[in-house]
C-alpha cells in the first residue's frame, strides 16, 4: 500500500511533469495539440520533472538529515544548485550532504527559478527578520509540502514552513503562501480538503503571523479561491481571476482551487491545474501534492503515465522514509 507522504511526493511529479512542457504556453497554444487539454492519457512527450520536483526532494532529504531543520534544507538546496550546473557528483565544489546527488537523474537543469539560483549562489540565506530580496515568485512554495509531513507541533511547522522559504525568497506573501501550504499538508494527513478546512487553515495562519504584512492581501485571495471553486463559471475563466501562478499566492490560490473543486477526482484536479496561461508546472505539483496526500492507496495512481515517471523509484523511497522516520 503505498502510503501518504509518498502519495505526496509522486502527486506532486506527476503534475509537475504533465506541465513542466506547456509552462510556458498560453491555453490557447495548449488546445492547438489537444483540444480538450493536456491529459494523462493524451500526454506524448517524455515525462520529466522540472526543478519544482527537484527542489521538492531535496526538501525531503533534508528533513530525513536530522531535528536541525533549517540548516539542512540551506545546505541541501546547495546541493541542488550544483545539480543545475555540474555535470555528476564529482564534479561538484563541496562535500555533498544529501544522498540524492547519487542519482544522475538529478544532474540536470530545468527551468531553475533565476531568484532560487542566485540567491542560493550568493550563499548567504536570507530570513523573515533579515529578507534577501522582495521576490515572492512560486520557487519558494514550490519545495514546501514535505515539511507539512514531519511530525512536530503545527506551530513548528507553519514557522518552519515560512522560515525555509525566506532562505531565498523575502516577500511576506511568498513566506505566508509556504506557511500555509506546509500546515495544508500536514492536517490532510488525517483530514480531507473543504472550504472549512481551507478556511481554517487560513484563520490558523492569520493568528500566528498577525503582524505580518500583506496578510489582508493573502486572505483575499485565499477567500476567492475557496468561493471560486463552488460550481460557478468554467475554470478558464476563474484562473483568469485567480492570476497565472508566476507568484507564490496565485500558485497556491489554483491549487486550492482545483482541489476542492475536483476533490473526488485527484486526477482530474491535477489536469484542470496545468490548463492555463501561467506556470503549469508549479499550479501542478502543488495540486498534486495535496490531493496525493489524502490518499491512503495507490488505486488513484495515473499507472501508464506513472511507469514512465522520471526518479519514480527515487521519489517511493523517499516517501516511505519520511513515512518511517515520522509516523506517517
Amino acid at each position: 500500500m503505498t502510503n501518504k507522504p509518498t502519495n505526496c511526493l509522486l502527486g506532486g511529479a506527476l503534475g509537475d511533469s504533465l506541465g513542466y512542457p506547456v509552462e510556458f504556453s498560453s491555453y490557447r497554444e495548449i488546445q492547438q495539440n489537444n483540444p480538450i487539454g493536456i491529459t494523462f492519457i493524451n500526454f506524448s512527450e517524455p515525462v520529466l520533472i522540472s526543478d519544482d520536483t527537484q527542489m521538492s526532494l531535496f526538501t525531503a532529504s533534508a528533513l530525513l538529515i536530522s531535528d536541525n531543520y533549517l540548516t539542512n534544507l540551506w545546505d541541501c538546496y546547495q546541493d541542488w544548485l550544483e545539480t543545475q550546473w555540474k555535470t555528476d557528483k564529482q564534479s561538484m565544489s563541496h562535500k555533498p550532504v544529501s544522498k540524492l546527488v547519487d542519482f544522475q537523474e538529478l544532474f540536470n537543469s530545468r527551468e531553475p527559478g533565476r531568484t532560487c539560483l542566485m540567491t542560493l549562489a550568493q550563499q548567504k540565506p536570507g530570513s523573515l527578520q533579515h529578507p534577501i530580496n522582495n521576490s515572492k515568485g512560486c520557487g519558494g512554495i514550490m519545495r514546501v509540502a514535505p515539511i507539512g509531513l514531519i511530525d512536530e507541533d503545527e506551530n513548528i511547522i507553519a514557522q518552519l514552513g515560512a522560515e525555509s522559504s525566506a532562505l531565498t525568497h523575502g516577500h511576506p506573501l511568498s513566506s505566508l503562501s509556504s506557511a500555509y501550504l506546509a500546515v495544508l499538508i500536514h492536517r490532510l494527513l488525517t483530514s480531507n480538503i473543504s472550504p472549512q478546512l481551507v478556511l481554517d487553515t487560513l484563520n490558523f495562519i492569520k493568528s500566528k503571523f498577525s503582524t505580518m504584512d500583506y496578510l489582508s492581501d493573502f486572505t483575499e485571495i485565499i477567500k476567492l479561491a475557496t468561493n471560486l471553486s463552488q460550481p460557478t463559471d468554467n475554470d478558464f475563466i476563474n484562473f483568469q481571476r485567480l492570476g497565472k501562478g508566476w507568484v507564490a499566492e496565485e500558485t497556491l490560490a489554483i491549487a486550492l482551487y482545483c482541489s476542492l473543486k475536483y476533490q473526488k477526482d485527484p486526477c482530474r484536479a491535477i489536469e484542470i491545474s496545468v490548463n492555463h496561461d501561467g506556470d503549469s508546472d508549479s499550479t501542478g505539483s502543488i495540486t498534486g501534492q495535496i490531493v496525493g496526500v489524502q490518499q491512503s492507496n495507490s488505486l488513484w495512481l495515473p499507472v501508464s503515465y506513472l511507469n514512465k515517471l522520471e526518479l519514480r523509484d527515487v521519489i517511493i523511497s523517499l516517501g516511505k522514509k519520511l513515512s518511517q522516520k515520522f509516523n506517517t
